[in-house]
């Protein structure tokens, strides 16, 4: 399955680890994780902005979890389907990776359920698949 981590998910992995840490450590063991520029770009800003983490530490770590990662760069093609529009980069980054599931804890995108394909899940409802 390839699967893409709403922002949400990957800073409270990072930050604070529990049932986002889990998500994040099943879908890099055992499928295939995808994300963007743009999800990348926003996890350094707020890890290193308002957690006021190293940047070296959190590039690092990054570097170690993406190591087989799938990279898909935004282009700002998918525009006003989501209610917070900041939202729409997450969405096209499912679409542009045919992500099977995008986990997200984002209310906005959940109340979605589903764009293009890609199921919008909760990472509870992820860690619940077999």
């Amino acid at each position: 399955m390839i699967l893409v981590l709403d922002t949400n998910i990957w800073v409270s992995a990072m930050a604070f680890g529990g049932l986002p840490e889990q998500v994040l450590n099943r879908t890099v063991e055992q499928d295939q994780l995808a994300i963007s520029d743009y999800i990348e770009a926003e996890i350094l800003r707020i890890l290193t902005g308002k957690f006021a983490r190293p940047s070296l530490s959190v590039r690092q770590q990054l570097n170690d979890l993406l190591n087989e990662a799938l990279f898909v760069r935004v282009t700002g093609e998918i525009r006003d389907v989501c209610r917070d529009p900041k939202d729409d980069a997450i969405l096209e980054t499912a679409w542009l990776a045919s992500a099977d599931y995008l986990v997200s804890g984002d209310k906005d995108l959940l109340d979605l359920k589903e764009f293009r394909g890609t199921k919008i899940i909760t990472p509870a409802a992820y860690l619940g698949l077999i």
